[in-house]
């Protein structure tokens, strides 16, 4: 934005190749200026996570697909639709990504395939229902090479031991009907998280770190506030300093562990929840999903209502991945913050 605002620079200097980086999230408006001062631009970025915040609908920003009529004279709209210009909240990226499959051109596409933050355990849902096309492999990194869980504590229950055994779990949360409460606010599952917050910390002791032990993402602002409060109580500092915001704002960080509460009680919820999915290849690609899950380097826990939840597509095959994995564990509030529960009765 710098620079389009300030286009005598080009006059100062010629550049011959500009690299743009997270472009996915730039419009092509905002963009385009620029690539058009340079001789050769390479685009890079991921148009399966978030895009760019566009304030308009879908339906506004969209390209009409009959012709139309402007002062008299007759806009002939096929000429968008051949170069994949469908709507105007897309970035360059996306489009050129589109243009490619219309006109099964490969020359300008290059794909990366070596990711070196999660390890294979956490990439796999990703890579089933996400990125079937690149599939995603590990670099690797020592951490994507390691078998097993490394904690030197005692197991205080077995909630710890479960911790211990896998890398990715769902905990069931239950729908409490409590009255002139927001349904942006899940007391239950905020419970859950600090529990797994505290736990978390008493493993790493003197290791940990605020800014790269844990993280939590969670989509409403309530319930932020929700588990602030509850972290208050635990009486630990360190985790006072970490980072719970929105699925938006993680984009771009990583954590050890990423504890993801969908915090979600009504089916109307999932319209919020799954508002940036799109259709590639018969396949429903959930962009704040995949974005949650690609955060965690080591470590992916996620908390959510299955009754609720399994009414979207994708989260339904969510689920169903963790029962397989036999990471899956349905109890009540109570007795899973006082690991009351054996751990190999997961499914």
């Amino acid at each position: 934005s710098m620079m389009t605002s300030k286009p005598f620079i080009f006059t100062l200097k010629h550049f011959k190749l500009a690299i743009i980086d997270e472009s996915s999230q730039i419009l092509e408006p905002n963009l385009i200026g620029l690539l058009s001062a340079v001789d050769k631009f390479i685009l890079i970025g991921d148009y399966k996570q978030l895009p760019a915040v566009v304030q308009q609908s879908e339906q506004d920003s969209g390209i009409p697909t009959i012709n139309d009529s402007q002062k008299g004279g007759v806009i002939d709209m096929s000429i968008l639709q051949d170069i994949c210009l469908t709507n105007c909240r897309n970035s360059l990226f996306e489009r050129l990504i589109r243009w490619e499959d219309h006109e099964e051109r490969t020359e300008f596409i290059g794909i990366l395939r070596r990711q070196g933050r999660m390890h294979p355990e956490i990439a796999e849902f990703p890579n089933r229902m996400f990125y079937r096309r690149e599939k995603l492999e590990p670099v690797p990194c020592p951490h994507q090479l390691e078998s097993e869980l490394s904690y030197t504590l005692p197991s205080e229950d077995a909630l710890d031991d479960l911790l211990k055994e896998h890398r990715m779990i769902f905990l069931p949360s239950r729908f409490c009907k409590e009255p002139n409460v927001s349904d942006k606010i899940n007391a239950n599952e905020a419970e859950i998280v600090v529990d797994m917050l505290r736990r978390i910390h008493r493993f790493y002791g003197d290791r940990f770190d605020a800014q790269k032990t844990v993280g939590v993402i969670v989509p409403y602002r309530n319930q932020i506030a929700m588990v602030r409060k509850g972290i208050e109580k635990l009486g630990i500092p360190e985790l006072e300093k970490i980072s719970i915001d929105t699925v938006e704002r993680y984009q771009g960080s990583q954590r050890d562990y990423i504890i993801y509460g969908f915090t979600v009680r009504q089916r109307y919820q999932l319209d919020f929840l799954t508002n940036n999915t799109f259709e590639e290849d018969a396949m429903r690609i959930d962009r704040k999903l995949n974005v949650a899950m690609t955060r965690a380097r080591l470590h992916m826990l996620m908390v959510g209502n299955p009754e609720v939840l399994r009414q979207d597509e994708t989260f339904s095959r969510l689920i169903d991945f963790a029962k397989h994995s036999g990471a899956y564990y349905d109890i009540p509030v109570d007795r899973y913050c006082a690991g009351d529960f054996p751990v190999n009765t997961g499914n």
